[in-house]
C-alpha cells in the first residue's frame, strides 16, 4: 500500500499540472476556466487517505491551487482565497460521498455510480459554486449568479469527467489488468481501441454529416469486452480525437456556429454523457459478470458435493417431478435413473399421497425444511430413508420447484427403535416395563366398551424371604425365571409386563379375555412348580397370588387397577397361592360403586 506522504506528493504534482494547463487554456473569456478538473483529483485524494491526513493534505493542494491561479490566472490578490474554496470543495464532495457509501463503490456498483454523479456532480459544487462566483464577480465583474452558473457547470462536468477515472485508477490492483498482460487478450484490445480512435477520428474530422454518435458503438464494444477497464481507456481515447480536432479547427465541433469557449463546453458536455453511458454499463456488466462467476463456481462446488455424496440430491419442479438426480439417487431408490419420476418413486407406491402432501406442506412456507421419514424395502431388507425437502422461494405464490436431499438413515432408526424398546422394556425379565403396560392399558380402556378385555394382577408370594435368606442375586435369578415363564404364555392377545418388585400386569384381550381366569390359574401352577436354585447348589419354589377383573366399560387406568387389585388382596387374604376373580369377593356392588360404575363383567 502506497505511503500516505508519497500519495499526497504524486497527487499535488497531477493538481499543480493538470490545474495550470486548465487554468492557462480554457479562460477564452478572461473569467473563470471552463473545466475544472482539480476538484476530481482532490476528491480522490481525500477519499484514499485517512483522515489524520486530511489537513496535511489540503494544505499542500491550496498551496499548489494558489500558485496555479497567481502564475496562470487572476494573479496573486485573489489566488488563496479561491484555492481555498477549489480545495474546500474537493474535501466536501469527499465527505459527502463517505457519509452516503461509506463502502465506496462508487465506480463498482449501479448504486455507487448513481451517487457518484449526483454528490460529485451537482450537490457537493453548490455551495464553493455561490461562493466562487462571488469572487469572480469582485474581480472581473458581471453577475454573481453568471458566475455561479459557469463555476457549478465546468466544476461539474470537470469532476464528472475525471472523478470515476481517476477512482477506477486507484480501485485496480494487479488481478483487474489481467486483460491488458494476458497476451492472448493484448490483440483484441489493440484492436477495439484502434477501432475506437479511427471510429472518433472519423466521426469528428468532417462536419458534413452528424455522426457524434457513432463513437458510441466502439466505446459500447469495449465496455462489453473489457468492462470498466476499456470504458475508461475508449472514452480518453474518444476525449483526445475530439480535443484534437477542436484544436486544429476542423470537424463537427470547429464548425459549430458558437463561441469557441461554448464549443469547449459543449465537448466536454458530449464526454461525460459519454462517460456516463459507458461506465454504468461497464459497472453492470462486471457486477453480472461476477455473478455469473460466482453461480459457476458454486454448481461446480455443488456438483462435486453432489458427485460424492452419499446422500441423493434432487432438483425437483413445481409438481414434485426429478430434474436432477445426484449418482446416489440410483442405490438409495434402487432405480438405473429417476430424472423424469416423481419423487415418491423413493419410497413405496402406497408412501405417494404422503409424498405429496410432504410437497405441499413445503411449498406453503417456501424457506422452512419439511422432513419425511418412511421405510423401504429394497430386496428383501428394510430400509429406513430421510427426506428434506425446501420450496425454491420466487415472487410467484406457487413455488416453482424444490431441492431435496434424500439420505439412508436405517441405522440411527434402529437405534432409536432399539432406544424405545429399551426405555419401555424391563431389563431384568426382558418384559414390557411399568411404563408401557401402561400405555397398553389406556390404550384397552378407550375401546373398552366396544372391546372388553381382561385384567389381572401378579404378586410373587413373601418374595422378600428370598432376597433375605438367599440374597439379592438369587432374587433376581427368580424374576428372570417369572418372566421366561410368562414369555412362554405371551402371545398377540395375552400381553405380560412387569409393573415393578415382585408385582407383575396381565391384559388378556378377544377370545383370550374369556379364559383369562384359566390362564391365569395355569400360570400360577407353572410358577409353583418351578424349581427356584439357590447359592448352594439347591432347589426352593415360590408362588403368586392373582387378581382378575374383567373391563367392559371406559374408565381411568386407577379405577381399572383397583377392580384387579381387590381380587388380589382376596387371593393373598385367602392363603396365597391362588387365583381370585372379582365374583370372588363377594361385594361386586360395593366395588362398582367405588369404580364410579363401570361394568365389570365375571370372568370364566
Amino acid at each position: 500500500m502506497m505511503h500516505p506522504g508519497l500519495r499526497i506528493a504524486i497527487y499535488g504534482v497531477l493538481f499543480f499540472s493538470v490545474t495550470s494547463l486548465t487554468i492557462f487554456s480554457t479562460r477564452f473569456a478572461g473569467g473563470l476556466a471552463l473545466v475544472w478538473p482539480g476538484t476530481a483529483l482532490a476528491t480522490a485524494l481525500f477519499l484514499t487517505l485517512p483522515t489524520e491526513r486530511h489537513v496535511h493534505a489540503g494544505a499542500v493542494l491550496v498551496a499548489l491551487s494558489t500558485s496555479a491561479t497567481a502564475l496562470f490566472g487572476f494573479g496573486p490578490d485573489w489566488s488563496f482565497p479561491l484555492a481555498l474554496v477549489n480545495i474546500f470543495e474537493g474535501w466536501f464532495i469527499a465527505f459527502l460521498l463517505n457519509r452516503a457509501r461509506p463502502q465506496r463503490d462508487f465506480v463498482e456498483s449501479e448504486s455507487g455510480m448513481v451517487w457518484l454523479g449526483f454528490l460529485a456532480g451537482i450537490v457537493g459544487i453548490i455551495p464553493s459554486a455561490v461562493v466562487g462566483g462571488a469572487i469572480a464577480a469582485q474581480i472581473v465583474g458581471g453577475n454573481v449568479f453568471e458566475h455561479a452558473a459557469s463555476w457549478l457547470v465546468g466544476h461539474g462536468l470537470g469532476t464528472l469527467l475525471v472523478l470515476p477515472l481517476a477512482l477506477l485508477l486507484e480501485s485496480y490492483s494487479r488481478a483487474d489488468y489481467r486483460h491488458v498482460r494476458d497476451w492472448r487478450r493484448v490483440l483484441p484490445f489493440t484492436a477495439i481501441l484502434s477501432f475506437t480512435a479511427l471510429v472518433s477520428v472519423a466521426a469528428f474530422s468532417q462536419s458534413l454529416l452528424p455522426a457524434l454518435f457513432l463513437p458510441i458503438v466502439p466505446l459500447v464494444l469495449a465496455s462489453f469486452r473489457f468492462r470498466r477497464f476499456g470504458a475508461a481507456i475508449a472514452v480518453l481515447i474518444i476525449t483526445a480525437a475530439a480535443a484534437g480536432t477542436l484544436a486544429s479547427e476542423t470537424g463537427t465541433f470547429a464548425e459549430l456556429a458558437i463561441p469557441l469557449w461554448q464549443k469547449a463546453l459543449f465537448l466536454q458536455f458530449y464526454v461525460v454523457i459519454l462517460l456516463l453511458i459507458a461506465f454504468p454499463m461497464a459497472v453492470a456488466i462486471q457486477q453480472r459478470q461476477r455473478v455469473m462467476d460466482e453461480l459457476v463456481d458454486r454448481e461446480a462446488m455443488q456438483r462435486l458435493i453432489a458427485d460424492h455424496s452419499d446422500d441423493a440430491l434432487l432438483q425437483l419442479d413445481g409438481a414434485g417431478t426429478i430434474r436432477f438426480a445426484s449418482p446416489a439417487s440410483r442405490r438409495l431408490s434402487g432405480r438405473d435413473d429417476v430424472e423424469g419420476l416423481h419423487m415418491a418413486a423413493f419410497f413405496s407406491a402406497f408412501d405417494r399421497d404422503m409424498v405429496a402432501a410432504s410437497l405441499e406442506k413445503a411449498a406453503e412456507q417456501p424457506g422452512q425444511t419439511k422432513i419425511l421419514e418412511r421405510s423401504v424395502e429394497h430386496d428383501g431388507e428394510t430400509r429406513w430413508l430421510e427426506a428434506k425437502l425446501r420450496a425454491i422461494e420466487t415472487s410467484r405464490s406457487k413455488a416453482s420447484g424444490f431441492v431435496v436431499t434424500i439420505r439412508d438413515v436405517t441405522e440411527r432408526k434402529l437405534d432409536e427403535l432399539q432406544a424405545s424398546r429399551e426405555a419401555r422394556t424391563d431389563p431384568l425379565t426382558g418384559l414390557p416395563n411399568r411404563r408401557a403396560f401402561l400405555d397398553m392399558l389406556d390404550s384397552k380402556l378407550r375401546t373398552a366398551e366396544q372391546a372388553p378385555f381382561a385384567f389381572a394382577l401378579v404378586d410373587l408370594d413373601h418374595f422378600k424371604r428370598v432376597n433375605d435368606s438367599y440374597g439379592h442375586t438369587v432374587g433376581d435369578a427368580v424374576l428372570t425365571q417369572i418372566g421366561r415363564i410368562m414369555h412362554d404364555v405371551a402371545s398377540e392377545d395375552c400381553f405380560f409386563a412387569r409393573l415393578g418388585g415382585e408385582e407383575f400386569g396381565i391384559i388378556a384381550t378377544g377370545p383370550v379375555a374369556e379364559i383369562a381366569p384359566t390362564i391365569c390359574e395355569r400360570l400360577r401352577l407353572a410358577i409353583q412348580q418351578k424349581p427356584m436354585s439357590d447359592n448352594d447348589g439347591g432347589s426352593f419354589h415360590i408362588t403368586a397370588s392373582i387378581g382378575v377383573a374383567a373391563i367392559g366399560e371406559r374408565c381411568s387406568s386407577s379405577m381399572a387397577m383397583q377392580a384387579a387389585d381387590g381380587p388380589l388382596y382376596m387371593a393373598k387374604a385367602s392363603g396365597r397361592n391362588c387365583t381370585r376373580r372379582a365374583q370372588d369377593m363377594g361385594a361386586l356392588a360395593s366395588l362398582g360403586t367405588q369404580l364410579r360404575k363401570p361394568q365389570v363383567k365375571i370372568a370364566g
